[in-house]
C-alpha cells in the first residue's frame, strides 16, 4: 500500500506531460498561434486589386495566402512576390507589405484599392499593360517607400497628392503615356532617391520645388517635352549619380552649378534649345564614366 501514492503521482505526471505534448501538437497543427492570418478586410481588398488588374495567378485569396506558392513566382522575366509581415499581435496577424507583379502582361486598370493597404512598403507592377490613371488614394499609404510602374499604358498627370507620401524613396514611372506638368508637390518628397520619368508626355518647366530633393541619386526626364532652362538648383543634388536630360525641349545654358555634382557617374544632356554657351567645368567629377 505504501507504493500506491508514488504510483499515483507518476501516473498523474505522465498524463500531464501527455496533455502538454498533445496541446502543443494541436497548436502547431491547426495554427492557432504558430501561423498568423490576414484580416478579412485585407483579403477583400486584395481580391478587388486582383480583379481590377486581372491577375491570373492570384486564383484564390484567403486568410492564409501569405504562405501561398501562387504569390511567389520567379520564372525568367515573369516575377511575382507578395510579402507579408506576420509579427503583429504576437504573430497571430499578418499584413501585406510588398506587392510585386512584373512581366505578367496585366491589362487591367491601376486599382485605387492599393491605397487601402496601410502597411505597404513597395508597389512594383513593372512591364505590364496596365491602363488608367495613378490614383490619388495612394497618398493614404503612410509607409510606402517604392512606387514602380515602368512600361505600362498609364495616362493623365501625376496626382499632386503623391507629394504627401513623404516616406517615398523611389518614384519610377518611365515608359508610360503620362502627361501634363510636374506637380510642385513632388518637392515635398525629401526622402526621394530615384525620380525616373523618362519616355512620357510631360510638359512645362521643372518645378523650382524639386531643388529640395537633396537625397536624389537618380533624376531622368529624357524623352519628354519638358521645357524651360535647366535650373540652377540642380547644384543642390550633391548626391546624384545619374542625371539624364536627353531629348527634351529644354534650353541652355548648362548652369555652372553642375560642377558641384561630384558624385556623378553618368551625365547625359542633348538637344538643348537656345544660343551656344561655354562648356561647364567638370574637372571635379572624378567618378564620371558616361558623358
Amino acid at each position: 500500500m505504501a507504493l500506491w501514492p508514488s504510483l499515483l503521482s507518476k501516473t498523474f505526471s505522465v498524463l500531464v506531460s501527455g496533455f502538454v505534448v498533445l496541446n502543443c501538437f494541436a497548436v502547431d497543427k491547426f495554427g492557432s498561434h504558430a501561423q498568423g492570418v490576414l484580416p478579412l478586410d485585407e483579403v477583400q481588398i486584395l481580391q478587388n486589386i486582383s480583379n481590377k488588374l486581372n491577375i491570373s495567378n492570384w486564383a484564390t485569396i484567403n486568410r492564409t495566402s501569405c504562405d501561398s506558392a501562387q504569390w511567389k513566382i520567379n520564372d525568367n522575366k515573369i516575377k511575382s512576390n507578395v510579402t507579408c509581415d506576420c509579427s503583429f499581435e504576437n504573430g497571430s496577424v499578418c499584413h501585406v507589405t510588398r506587392i510585386s507583379v512584373k512581366g505578367f502582361n496585366l491589362n487591367g486598370v491601376l486599382p485605387e484599392e492599393l491605397g487601402d493597404l496601410p502597411y505597404l512598403l513597395e508597389i512594383d507592377l513593372t512591364r505590364n499593360y496596365i491602363n488608367g490613371t495613378i490614383p490619388p488614394r495612394l497618398a493614404q499609404l503612410p509607409n510606402l517607400q517604392k512606387l514602380s510602374l515602368i512600361v505600362n499604358r498609364l495616362t493623365g498627370p501625376i496626382p499632386p497628392e503623391i507629394g504627401n507620401i513623404t516616406t517615398l524613396e523611389e518614384l519610377v514611372l518611365d515608359d508610360n503615356l503620362l502627361g501634363g506638368s510636374l506637380p510642385p508637390e513632388l518637392g515635398n518628397l525629401t526622402s526621394l532617391r530615384r525620380l525616373v520619368l523618362s519616355s512620357n508626355n510631360f510638359t512645362g518647366r521643372i518645378p523650382e520645388t524639386l531643388g529640395n530633393l537633396k537625397n536624389l541619386t537618380e533624376f531622368m526626364i529624357d524623352g519628354s517635352e519638358l521645357s524651360g532652362k535647366i535650373p540652377e538648383f540642380i547644384g543642390n543634388w550633391i548626391n546624384i549619380e545619374k542625371l539624364d536630360l536627353q531629348g527634351t525641349s529644354m534650353e541652355g545654358p548648362i548652369p555652372s552649378s553642375i560642377s558641384l555634382l561630384t558624385s556623378l557617374i553618368s551625365l547625359r544632356i542633348s538637344d538643348l534649345n537656345g544660343s551656344s554657351s561655354t562648356f561647364p567645368n567638370l574637372q571635379a567629377m572624378k567618378n564620371l564614366e558616361n558623358l
